[in-house]
């Protein structure tokens, strides 16, 4: 009877020394965790857009490339960022781009316009509030030639002293590896977007 409760005894020991461990290991790793991640893992959304692989992982369809160009254009009006983290997310918003466009647009001309965009926007207390795409249903495709185009409207909530909205066309190309990408975009007229 001694011996069964002394093995009792020191499996309840055991168990609790394990309890006790197991919260300790959890509260150290959360802790170096946060250490982590504020080192290494990307926080702040700009930095989330260039921890992608485009190469490997280019949006699938016209309407997830214009998403993700608004995610960057919306980086641009509502972070801080460095002159260095602009021509990051500059370069890497032109890997969206057809070579048309890249060739009409080299990129020391396009990330000094972005800057000034970028300026004037701080300036006059511009911020991009929201941004919405149309439904992948919504996308208009045609040929002419050997080329595939396809077109989608997005649209663009700015305030500043008012709300502004913007309603953007895009224009897109498939290019020889099937990747849609952006050929230019106009303004238009507004249109009805669902969510």
């Amino acid at each position: 009877m001694k011996g069964k409760k002394l093995a009792q005894l020191i499996g309840v020991l055991c168990v609790a020394v394990f309890v006790i461990l197991g919260v300790f290991l959890a509260f150290n790793l959360r802790e170096d965790d946060g250490a982590f991640s504020k080192g290494d893992k990307p926080n702040t959304e700009a930095q989330n857009i260039l921890a992608k692989d485009l190469d490997r992982n280019y949006p699938a369809t016209v309407r997830e490339v214009v998403r993700l160009y608004s995610r960057i254009s919306s980086c641009y009006h509502n972070e801080t960022i460095s002159e260095e983290e602009l021509r990051k997310l500059a370069e890497f918003q032109r890997k969206l781009f057809d070579e048309e466009f890249l060739e009409n647009n080299p990129l020391d001309t396009f990330t000094n316009n972005l800057a000034n965009e970028i300026a004037v926007a701080k300036q006059t207390e511009y911020e991009m509030v929201s941004w919405r795409v149309q439904k992948q249903s919504s996308v208009k495709t045609w040929e002419s030639g050997e080329n595939h185009f396809a077109s989608i409207i997005a649209c663009y909530t700015m305030y500043g002293d008012d709300y502004t909205r913007t309603y953007e066309e895009f224009l897109l190309r498939e290019d020889e590896n099937g990747r849609w990408k952006i050929v230019g975009w106009r303004l238009t007229d507004p249109v009805e977007i669902e969510d």
